[in-house]
């Protein structure tokens, strides 16, 4: 019953902040597709398709995609919106739907040649099925995601196969994912396991004795866990498991994944996988703990309460995929760390930022095997703090005598706004809270990253998407900031003021190029267009009089709309029969731009 009303209330407060969005834009699934982007930190920025491939007729579409040259990675996103969706019926989608949606995403690339033959050489389409033609004998893998505003109740995993591909994974994104995401980065929930009810098993595991007097924030055990147990836990739990593990995409994928099923598979090996595989790190509230009677440091783990696998996702994703096809687990062992939450009356951590740092630093510390995006172990620094308080305590200024009636709103963790939205009551209260936080001064780590770096002149890196981004802001700051009289642990009132500067400055180059008839790339068309506003006419702009202001003075709309249409032409030309998505992620793209067309854009003004 409560978790029915948590999804009404979740899905209410979504679409009317979806509802905003469409009005703006004429359209539904571009800023559905735009907001479950926000939640799923995909390596590449994926290219949004406009207007989206569909072909009814031959059931194929994609409305959005990104290429990994370094690891031959295809991701294509199809979405599925429902306007008859409300938070009465909770409408949900089945797995022969799913299905059948991942499939039209399958046969754009299996009907890529027609489709280069057939299509406009002018859209993204084109761009997507020549890229797909090129690739096609070197893409090892292809991920689709089914973006849906239904709820995917089964959880079943759905199997899709693309001749000549070697993996292909499929992951369903609907509201409830989304939910229990912004519910993870909020703090996770306590639920119960007990294994030895539910599965007639206990963990036994050995306490690591602390040699240090006084009181302490945990309890350390090691030992392993049954692989069968694991799987079946997994099974039941699913990404209750891992909300606070920072991968965000936990299927049996790339090479150690690959190997770890083959090493399931094989009736020798599968003895030996404790000796391969590094096992899993996990964090729980409590537990109940019996010591056992043989004397030894030996303790029988019963249940946990929140217990979170925060490192060892893939792991556990993959011998869970071996459990569901069939293959035998007795006898196979994952080596595995316990780590038991505490809270004391001499910690001033509240237990929710104790969890934060202890399972960042698990995760950044513990991990060996994938990449960690930096942007989720750092939203928890220091610097992350400060920026986040200087957001609630800072007002907009205002020009016109009134007193000052909002903030600008700094997103540490994703769906922290609407978070804060949907623990105020219906009316009044949220009326009040979106009056002093307007949702378009909303701004994540990720955009206040991207915004940051394009001004500064990387608008390449921030085309690669949000993690190369905010690496590349964070390495900036660390040399940046002490320029500013500050460093990476502390923020002044200046240097936050002008990073909302730039902000503001990026958001005006955003509508200004929105209202233009430009038909695709318009991210890196922002980028780029913001990066040669700054090399251009930098010196002429004051950030700290844009933060005063709150706006970038119109005289600067003529300048933005040349230096865009330049920047879209540049991009198009100087690709040649390079795919524009990537060539505008080059270093050298920018560089060729800078050099070609600086002094022609140079006197605007």
């Amino acid at each position: 019953m409560i978790e029915t009303r948590q999804k009404k209330e979740f899905l209410l407060d979504f679409m009317e902040e979806l509802e905003e969005e469409a009005t703006k834009k004429g359209s539904y699934q571009v800023p559905f597709l735009e907001k479950t982007l926000e939640f799923m930190d995909r390596p590449d920025e994926p290219e949004i398709l406009l207007p989206p491939y569909l072909d009814s007729d031959k059931k194929i579409a994609v409305n959005a995609f990104s290429f990994d040259e370094d690891n031959n990675v295809l991701d294509l996103y199809v979405v599925d919106y429902n306007f008859e969706q409300n938070e009465e019926e909770l409408l949900s989608i089945s797995m022969s739907s799913v299905s059948e949606i991942a499939n039209k995403a399958k046969r754009f690339i299996t009907n890529h040649k027609i489709l280069i033959e057939t299509l406009d050489r002018s859209l993204q389409s084109f761009d997507l099925a020549k890229l797909i033609g090129e690739e096609i004998e070197d893409i090892s893998e292809v991920n689709i995601f089914v973006i849906t505003n239904q709820y995917y109740s089964s959880n079943k995993p759905v199997e899709v196969k693309i001749p000549g591909i070697e993996t292909v994974n499929v992951q369903v994104w609907d509201l409830n994912r989304v939910q229990q995401l912004i519910l993870a980065e909020q703090g996770i929930e306590t639920d119960y396991i007990d294994f030895e009810k539910d599965y007639n098993e206990t963990l036994e595991m050995i306490l690591v004795p602390d040699p240090r007097s006084g009181v302490k924030n945990f309890d350390c055990y090691v030992g392993y866990i049954p692989a069968e147990l694991l799987a079946k836990a997994y099974d039941e739990w699913g990404q209750k498991l891992v909300e606070r593990n920072v991968r965000s995409f936990l299927q049996a994928r790339g090479g150690t994944n690959k190997g770890i099923r083959d090493t399931l598979k094989d009736p020798i090996q599968r003895n030996m996988f404790v000796v391969y595989n590094n096992g899993i790190s996990t964090v729980a509230r409590s537990a109940e703990i019996e010591k056992t009677d043989n004397g030894t440091n030996t303790y029988k783990v019963k249940g946990l309460s929140g217990w979170q696998i925060v490192n060892g996702g893939q792991t556990t994703a993959s011998i869970h995929h071996a459990y569901k096809e069939g293959i035998i687990l007795k006898d196979v062992y994952v080596q595995a760390k316990l780590t038991i939450l505490q809270k004391n009356e001499f910690t001033s951590l509240d237990q929710h930022l104790l969890e934060d740092e202890m399972v960042s630093r698990i995760s950044q510390y513990a991990n060996t095997q994938n990449k960690i995006n930096k942007s989720d172990l750092l939203a928890n620094t220091r610097f992350m703090s400060d920026l986040e308080k200087f957001s609630r305590n800072i007002w907009i200024p205002v020009s016109d005598g009134r007193r000052p009636e909002s903030k600008w709103y700094f997103e540490r963790a994703r769906g922290q706004y609407m978070v804060d939205i949907s623990r105020r009551k219906r009316g009044k209260e949220q009326t009040e809270f979106k009056k002093q936080y307007p949702k378009e001064k909303v701004l994540t780590k990720v955009d206040i990253a991207k915004h940051f770096i394009s001004w500064e002149g990387y608008p390449q890196i921030s085309s690669k998407g949000g993690e190369g981004a905010f690496k590349k802001f964070m390495d900036l700051n660390k040399s940046f900031w002490k320029s500013e009289g500050a460093n990476q642990s502390k923020i002044t009132l200046s240097v936050y003021q002008k990073l909302i500067a730039r902000s503001i400055i990026y958001k005006r180059v955003q509508e200004v190029v929105g209202d233009m008839d430009i038909k695709g790339y318009k991210a890196n068309v922002n980028y780029y267009t913001t990066a040669m506003l700054n090399e251009l006419y930098g010196t002429n702009i004051d950030l700290l009089n844009v933060w005063e202001s709150q706006t970038l003075s119109d005289k600067w709309d003529d300048v933005i709309r040349t230096i865009a249409d330049k920047t879209l032409l540049f991009l198009r030309e100087s690709a040649g029969d390079r795919n524009v998505t990537q060539w505008a992620k080059q270093e050298a793209c920018w560089s060729e731009f800078r050099n070609t067309c600086s002094q022609e854009l140079k006197n605007l003004i």
